[in-house]
Parts: C-alpha cells; sequence; structure tokens
C-alpha cells in the first residue's frame, strides 16, 4: 500500500486480508451525503454532499448515484492505490420509505421526491449504468462497481444500527426528527418489530396519535402547525427560527417547544413501558431543538423516564448502519428486524 494525499484511514485493510469497503450513501430528498468506510469504520475526509436530483428524471438520479459511488471507490484507490482483486466493494443505500428495501425497488409517491423512481429497481437502474460507464471507458473501479454488492436500509433504521454500535448490549428507542419522526427499536444491535407493543414494521411514523398521525405533529410540519395555532407562524419562519427565537426569550415559542416535548413523551409512554429501553437517542435536525424540551419530554415520561441523548451529527451513525447491512455476506444481514 502507498500513501498520498487522500484521506487517512486509520485502521485500514489487516495484512494479507481484502478490505471489506463500503460506499454508504443516505439518500434524502434535498441533499445526496455519502461516505467510505473500511472494515466497518468510516474513514474521516471522505464524506461528501451534493444535491440529490431527486425530482428530476429518473436517469438523472441515477446517474447522480453512479457518480457519488465513483467518487467514494476513487478516495479509497487514491489512498491504497488500485484495487485488488480479492477486495470486496459494496454500495449500501440508506433510503426514505415507502420502499421494497430487500429488492431495491422505490415505492415513493406524493412526497416530492424520487417520484420517477416509483417501482422500479434502484438495484437494477445502478448496475445498468455502471455497465453503460463500463462499456463507454476501461476502468477497474467501473469494473468493481458493476460488480458490487447493492443493499438498501431504511434511513432510519440505519441510523438505530449505527447507534447500537456504541451501545451494543443496550435497548435503545432511536428517533429522526426531520421532515417527519423515523423511528427504530433496537435491542442488542438488532432491529425489533411486532411484539411488546411494537408496531409490527417497527416505526412509529403511522401509528395513531391524538386525531391523527405520529408523523403529523413531530417532524417539521407539525411544529409549524403548532406555531401557527399560536399565531407565531410567518412564511419566513422554519423551526429553526422558532427555536432560536426560544432560545433567546421568546415566551410563546419557548411555550410550543414546551409543548413538543410533553406531546413527544405522551406519545412514547406507551412503548417506553413496554420496550423499556436503557435509553433514548435522537438524530435529525429538529433535535438540536432538545435542550428546549428536555425537562418537558422526561417530566411526562415520569416512571419511564431514561437518558436521552441527542446527537449533534447522526449521520456517521447511519454510515455505520448501513454497513451492518452487509454483516454476514449473503446470509441474513444484522440489519434484519427480529420478531
Amino acid at each position: 500500500m502507498r500513501s498520498g494525499d487522500g484521506p487517512d484511514f486509520g485502521t485500514g485493510a489487516p495484512a494479507g486480508k481484502p478490505a471489506e469497503i463500503t460506499l454508504a450513501l443516505d439518500a434524502g430528498g434535498t441533499v445526496l451525503k455519502g461516505a467510505l468506510l473500511v472494515n466497518g469504520q468510516f474513514v474521516p475526509g471522505t464524506f461528501i454532499t451534493r444535491p440529490s436530483a431527486s425530482q428530476g428524471p429518473a436517469s438523472d438520479t441515477i446517474a447522480s448515484f453512479a457518480d457519488a459511488c465513483h467518487e467514494l471507490l476513487n478516495f479509497y484507490t487514491s489512498a491504497y492505490g488500485p484495487l485488488d482483486k480479492n477486495e470486496r466493494v459494496r454500495i449500501g443505500f440508506a433510503f426514505p420509505g415507502p420502499f421494497d428495501y430487500a429488492g431495491g425497488i422505490a415505492l415513493l409517491q406524493g412526497v416530492g421526491k424520487y417520484e420517477a423512481l416509483y417501482e422500479l429497481s434502484v438495484r437494477d437502474l445502478l448496475r445498468a449504468e455502471f455497465q453503460r460507464l463500463k462499456s463507454a471507458c476501461a476502468d477497474t473501479m467501473i469494473d468493481a462497481l458493476a460488480s458490487a454488492n447493492i443493499r438498501f436500509g431504511n434511513d432510519a433504521f440505519m441510523f438505530g444500527l449505527g447507534v447500537s454500535l456504541r451501545f451494543p448490549s443496550e435497548r435503545l428507542i432511536c428517533l429522526t426528527l426531520g421532515t417527519g419522526l423515523g423511528s427504530a427499536f433496537v435491542d442488542k444491535g438488532y432491529l425489533v418489530s411486532g411484539k411488546g407493543g411494537i408496531p409490527l414494521n417497527g416505526m412509529l411514523f403511522a401509528e395513531p396519535y391524538r386525531d391523527l398521525i405520529v408523523d403529523d405533529y413531530f417532524g417539521r410540519r407539525g411544529i409549524l402547525k403548532m406555531a401557527s395555532e399560536r399565531g407565531i407562524f410567518t412564511e419566513k419562519n422554519d423551526v429553526v427560527d422558532l427555536a432560536e427565537e426560544a432560545t433567546t426569550g421568546n415566551a410563546e415559542a419557548a411555550d410550543l417547544f414546551h409543548e413538543y416535548g410533553r406531546r413527544l413523551g405522551e406519545m412514547l409512554l406507551p412503548y417506553a413501558a413496554a420496550f423499556k429501553p436503557n435509553r433514548i437517542v435522537l438524530g435529525g435536525q429538529i433535535s438540536r431543538s432538545f435542550p428546549l424540551w428536555e425537562k418537558d419530554i422526561q417530566q411526562t415520561l415520569g416512571t419511564f423516564s431514561v437518558p436521552i441523548l441527542q446527537l449533534q451529527d447522526g449521520m456517521i451513525d447511519v454510515f455505520r448502519g448501513i454497513h451492518k447491512l452487509f454483516e454476514g455476506t449473503d446470509k441474513q444481514p444484522s440489519a434484519s428486524i427480529h420478531k
């Protein structure tokens, strides 16, 4: 191996053993994010971000995915030289639902992102794009990409699996608070669903809460609706602006976040009582407002209150969770849901 101007791998491939090279991509509706992992370790300096091309034609979206994969694999070869023929390249996606994750088929409709991929196999389209690039130019990296194992996982599940690597012996409720509410129940590194009061799909977003469903209350639109009901919403305001106002002394904005915390605790209470987590872990943009409602959620959880950790940057956890999709090679991966 040689060193150069590329990223510092730290813990690279053990001598004499082929590296496990994971190209991890988070397919957000606005931004496509990616990183390189070697033997399950995030490689500093390889984080990429670009517009997601989620609202264009399918061909543009797939081309963007392919280009991001090529860029990530280039990080590896720039640091280590040409790929060894025995080194395994895997491509993993954290994708929002609805999505057939086993089949690699997108099922999003009416949500303003990736709708051109509806009922299409993202896996097959990406492989076809790599084959097209392979026929256009001789490139060993394209060869490796064309033969790569490609897998998909729910974005909130990938966050939960990544977080479980921090707390491998614990039961966790992991929430991503952003456009909506993503969730994962994890027990000692495995996703759990369909038992102990947990929904059959392991997700909370579609569960009934008050007069609507969970997703309508705890994401961006839920907070903005609360602000509108209180008469403190303007077209120029977003959640980050409301949080700033609450932090700087706006009593009405502060009360909004107190109520948000009480409602979130109320919604979580039966799940915390049934699942009995060791901790709750928060990610996503809205989780950054956690100091404004920490006391409220804990008080509402009452006797079922547990430590709550808000991660400043949960993307590394998502990427590490994507790597777990490939554990067990072609056998049942650790990302499987335990029922």
